[in-house]
């Protein structure tokens, strides 16, 4: 936290759990990609040389699904859906999630808030039977399918599950993917902003801590590494736009 006239001081940094929640980003790049690991007796890959021809020379030096350059099997990454595809492509894989979020952010919000009262359903209604039961499952699937494809964490309808790769990517594609999945993950009702009005950036559930002696929330922020107190502010009300860039965007300024 920050006080008036105290400007050598830094913010607090966070509790151990959340620290430990919290990804290595700086780790993270180039240097941290190249040694994959794949079963080639997968399926993945079975469907995968399936397409390619299972030549012997294809085996090991494959083409990336999306670019068709070719190298070698451990520098590529196998999606569930079967593709394999180059760092390259992974990084505009991950801009695409970007841009998918932006353009459908309130529809992705809408689908969540109905997976939420779904989740609640279960929670206090034990006395449903089996068919309402079945019925809400279903219903749930199709919300979450379709948060994932609005999203753009989907190829050939199935979800990549990128969040695998996070450490092949520069830290800070890497972070803005890891905060991503925590917003679409995370119940909409908790969903919170950071409060540093040079900031506004999204705060994953994940990052809220207690204080000691029960004195109240706070939320720490991977971006600008601030502390913020609830002010019951939620994601919508407190941005005009999706908070999960923190390239100066205006916020309300929460008590602190």
């Amino acid at each position: 936290m920050y006080f008036e006239g105290d400007a050598d001081d830094g913010p607090l940094p966070p509790p151990k759990h959340v620290a430990e929640a919290i990804p290595p980003f700086h780790l993270h790049g180039e240097r941290q990609c190249g040694d994959h690991r794949h079963d080639t007796s997968g399926s993945i890959l079975e469907r995968y040389l399936e397409r390619q021809g299972k030549q012997a020379s294809a085996v090991w030096n494959l083409a990336c699904s999306n670019c068709r350059a070719r190298t070698t099997l451990n520098q590529l990454h196998d999606l569930p859906c079967g593709d394999l595809i180059c760092r390259g492509c992974l990084q505009v894989k991950v801009l695409s999630i970007k841009l998918g979020i932006d353009a459908n952010h309130e529809r992705i919000w809408q689908a969540r808030t109905t997976m939420e009262g779904i989740e609640h359903c279960f929670r206090q209604n034990l006395r449903m039977t089996q068919s309402q039961k079945r019925a809400l499952i279903q219903g749930y699937g199709q919300l979450r399918r379709r948060v994932l494809r609005l999203a753009g964490f989907t190829c050939c309808g199935k979800n990549m599950k990128l969040y695998r790769f996070m450490s092949c990517l520069s830290p800070k594609p890497s972070r803005d993917l890891w905060i991503i999945t925590q917003w679409v993950r995370d119940p909409p009702s908790n969903q919170r902003v950071c409060g540093w009005p040079d900031c506004g950036a999204y705060v994953p559930i994940c990052c809220t801590y207690l204080l000691p002696g029960g004195e109240g929330l706070r939320w720490h922020c991977v971006i600008c590494q601030g502390n913020s107190m609830d002010c019951e502010r939620d994601l919508r009300s407190a941005q005009t736009r999706f908070p999960y860039l923190p390239s100066g965007q205006p916020a309300l300024t929460p008590s602190r």
